[in-house]
């Protein structure tokens, strides 16, 4: 339960840490935001709730910087309304990442971000299914 708890957390960080160009993207304010993130799993009978500040730099955010690994990842089926991106993903693994499938969405206004991922796999021989769902609010600027 350990590894595929490090790999949610790997998902949610790289969510609003990385920029990529492409047509397909959402605009984020820079600044701190406060992150709560909560991750119910079928490995773990309750949910995981971790609240974290982050510091966004970059203000466009495309499927690419939502992905754990731009690599072993890809994004489908991608669309776009508003400030809203909603994607299906499919990642191959490796020695760092199980392989698994899923669906996401991710969106912001001018104080908020959210994210949402529904994933499964198969991880040390045994499936797994992951529901993580991200909400911050910008508390100011970074330092």
């Amino acid at each position: 339960m350990y590894k595929l708890t490090l790999i949610v957390s790997l998902v949610v960080l790289v969510s609003f840490s990385g920029s990529w160009a492409a047509d397909d993207f959402i605009t984020i304010v820079p600044g701190k935001y406060k992150i709560k993130t909560t991750t119910r799993s079928n490995m773990s009978p309750n949910p995981q709730i971790e609240t974290q500040e982050h510091c966004v730099g970059k203000a466009s955010h495309n499927t690419k910087s939502f992905l754990p690994d731009d690599e072993n990842c890809s994004a489908s089926n991608v669309k776009k309304s508003g400030n809203k991106i909603t994607f299906d993903f499919k990642c191959t693994g490796d020695e760092r990442m199980p392989a698994m499938t899923g669906k996401a969405d991710a969106s912001a206004s001018s104080s908020t971000l959210s994210s949402h991922f529904k994933m499964t796999g198969v991880a040390q021989g045994q499936e797994f299914s992951v529901d993580t769902t991200s909400e911050g609010s910008r508390t100011g600027s970074c330092n």
